[in-house]
């Protein structure tokens, strides 16, 4: 029994299937001789040319509207490259701008250190050469020294040595031999190689000699304190006692005066003449390097014309 109610719904299922499918072939047949109808129909022959020409039109529109986008965008496109071409153009000449600069740098730099190559081998060739002749103007002082016959001095040692040439001469160094600016003057120094005077710089100390620098606070200290006139002559007179005889080991000295002045760049200068420029020199060449008082001693050539301007006023 069950086996006949299975049968019997695969055959009803089976029936309207086919069913189904007799309705759908006439359907379609029927929707074939309708379109068949409308076809024939005038209306329908319009309608099929009005949309076939809307539909080209939309083709042709929308052919059109890509060939315009297309076209803005090789515009866009050229645009982007000129634009390119220019920050290129840019870029190029900046980075030509930057190279030139930078070898215009460069060479500077290599004419600056081939610039100070050659300063350093000129300043190395004119102290080898100063070296040199200061060797030889040593030498010409030795023999010049050790000479025993009684000859002039030699021309190189009658040289004078000048500051700017170019310039006038300074005079308050003329008359005294010393000047405030020293090398900085703008004025002419002359420096005798060789004379018969020599000048010790600062040789003679003493607190009277300093009034200008000493401080109101320590003026009253112990040094500063009952100082006279007559202390000042009596410790002279022990520092003239003390270095005579040193300076009189090198020759006869004709004259031995101090600088009594509280100036600075004048103060304790000592001016020690000597009878022959051969005694100065001997006794130019054994002071270098010596020392006084804890002091090292500076000791050069002069050639003052009068005592009284070499000692002008305080």
């Amino acid at each position: 029994m069950p086996a006949k109610r299975a049968w019997r719904k695969l055959v009803k299922k089976q029936q309207r299937q086919r069913r189904r499918q007799r309705q759908a072939r006439v359907r379609e047949k029927n929707e074939v001789l309708e379109e068949e109808a409308r076809r024939s129909k005038p209306e329908y022959e319009a309608w099929s040319k009005q949309q076939a020409a809307l539909e080209e039109f939309q083709r042709l529109a929308s052919e059109r509207l890509r060939e315009e986008e297309e076209e803005a965008w090789l515009r866009r496109e050229a645009l982007a490259q000129h634009q390119f071409q220019i920050d290129k153009a840019k870029r190029d000449q900046e980075e030509a701008k930057l190279e030139s600069l930078r070898l215009q740098q460069a060479k500077e730099l290599e004419q600056e250190l081939e610039k100070q190559r050659k300063k350093r081998e000129e300043s190395k060739r004119l102290a080898e050469q100063a070296a040199a002749e200061f060797e030889a103007m040593l030498q010409r002082m030795q023999e010049y020294m050790e000479d025993t016959e009684d000859r002039t001095p030699p021309a190189e040692l009658r040289r004078v040595v000048e500051t700017n040439p170019a310039e006038r001469l300074c005079e308050f160094y003329t008359r005294t031999n010393c000047c405030r600016y020293g090398n900085s003057c703008t004025f002419n120094h002359q420096r005798p190689m060789l004379a018969k005077i020599l000048l010790i710089r600062h040789f003679f100390t003493h607190p009277l000699l300093q009034v200008g620098e000493t401080h109101k606070e320590y003026a009253n200290a112990d040094e500063y304190l009952e100082q006279t006139q007559q202390d000042l002559r009596a410790d002279y007179d022990d520092f003239f006692n003390d270095v005579i005889g040193e300076l009189e080991k090198f020759g006869k000295i004709l004259n031995f005066r101090a600088v009594r002045n509280t100036l600075p760049h004048l103060r304790g200068h000592v001016f020690v003449e000597y009878a022959q420029e051969r005694f100065a020199l001997r006794a130019f060449i054994n002071l270098q390097g010596r020392y006084y008082a804890s002091r090292r001693i500076q000791v050069e050539f002069s050639n003052l014309k009068a005592w009284r301007g070499a000692v002008c006023g305080t």
